[in-house]
């Protein structure tokens, strides 16, 4: 039984990275959207990888998230760190009995304290999320994730109106996470996925990734 669930999780686990590939930040949120009359709040803790001079670097990230339902095919929410927020809605196309598919456009503002020929400390992200869900069973879910979003890096004299060193990228990335559902309002989630910035003024850039567990609680709202 074990053997046939986990081929079963690698060969729709190697489906979702095929189809994110064309279009990620960690979101660590699933394609399924937050019924209404639902509020959902968690943390995350991250690692993000990225490239400082000629080295890898590794830092750790410590999230907030939360989601509100809003209406019958639609939540918002968003996720705080200690060095920025993002906020973005949900919107589910399509559901049928093993798959969820939606659309996640966010917009996030983040100070990174990390900087290199291409990054700076203030830095202005737009962009949008596809994802897809598929229920491995009713505790287990597989969620696939493709996104494309643009990045303004400036320093931090951006807020003067000057933005001598500022950097434009677009960044297509993937991500693949699973979700255990350990009670109907508790979640366990984890997530990993990379991005491909290319500097519109300068070619590409090296890649970055992220990795993270989420732990999520939900809640019924007060009427």
């Amino acid at each position: 039984m074990m053997r046939g669930f986990g081929a079963r999780a690698l060969w729709v686990g190697g489906t979702l990275v095929l189809a994110s590939g064309c279009l990620s930040g960690a979101r660590n949120i699933r394609a399924a959207t937050t019924p209404v009359g639902t509020t959902e709040v968690g943390v995350s803790l991250n690692a993000l990888a990225f490239e400082r001079g000629r080295e890898q670097a590794y830092l750790p990230s410590p999230e907030l998230t939360f989601r509100k339902g809003a209406g019958e095919n639609w939540d918002w929410g968003g996720h705080l760190t200690l060095l920025g927020l993002e906020l973005g809605t949900r919107h589910r196309l399509l559901e049928q009995s093993r798959w969820t598919w939606s659309f996640a456009p966010s917009a996030g503002i983040w100070y990174v304290p990390v900087t290199n020929n291409y990054t700076e400390p203030v830095n202005l992200r737009l962009g949008a999320q596809t994802l897809l869900d598929y229920r491995l069973s009713r505790a287990w879910t597989l969620t696939g994730g493709a996104s494309l979003t643009g990045a303004f890096a400036g320093p931090l004299t951006a807020f003067q109106g000057r933005f001598n060193g500022a950097n434009l990228l677009l960044s297509p990335g993937g991500s693949l996470g699973i979700g255990f559902r350990l009670s109907p309002s508790f979640e366990v989630r984890a997530e990993g996925g990379l991005e491909f910035p290319l500097g519109l003024r300068g070619g590409s850039r090296p890649p970055a990734g992220h990795a993270g567990l989420t732990f999520r609680w939900s809640r019924a709202d007060r009427r």
